[in-house]
């Protein structure tokens, strides 16, 4: 799955303003929330909204680890949520990883994005749909090359075949 940077969320995305993360993810994951009722999450219940997101958690890996697997503890601490609430919890913890890099407001003082080492991706049908950007910019001479961001994503990929990405929550 591609992010889609035409997206108001990161075209507009300034300092001093607040990123909705959750947004972003659920239009980058939204064929997926599409197959489960045939409709956008905002036009969802809360149950059926929890139901969606459980569902595509269940298929969702990071780093070659099942997701659920690798929030464990972070589930286990609310467990005193409703289901709803747990999804929501966990969807906002995945959207700040997977979009860190585009929140303006977690640039360091060298103007640096924000980077994580947790790759995520959605098994179906055995394939690993990754969550990813290639997007390329005009150079000097005219040539295209990758942006910095899409730099950050490929660079994840190759750590992530290799093998070096964490397999648990530090």
């Amino acid at each position: 799955m591609l992010i889609n940077t035409d997206n108001p969320i990161i075209k507009y995305s300034d300092k001093g303003k607040p990123f909705p993360y959750d947004k972003l993810f659920f239009a980058t994951i939204e064929p997926y929330i599409l197959e489960f009722k045939n409709a956008r999450l905002e036009k969802l219940t809360e149950e059926d909204a929890a139901r969606c997101l459980a569902r595509i958690f269940k298929k969702m890996e990071v780093n070659g680890v099942p997701v659920l697997e690798f929030f464990k503890k972070d589930l286990d601490k609310w467990d005193d949520l409703d289901q709803y609430h747990r999804t929501m919890n966990l969807a906002n913890l995945i959207a700040k990883d997977i979009f860190c890099c585009f929140d303006k407001n977690r640039y360091d003082e060298n103007g640096e994005f924000e980077v994580c080492d947790r790759f995520y991706c959605i098994v179906k049908d055995g394939e690993k749909d990754y969550i990813y950007l290639e997007e390329y910019e005009k150079g000097l001479i005219g040539k295209k090359h990758l942006t910095e961001e899409a730099k950050y994503f490929k660079q994840l990929m190759e750590f992530n075949e290799a093998g070096i990405l964490p397999k648990e929550k530090d």
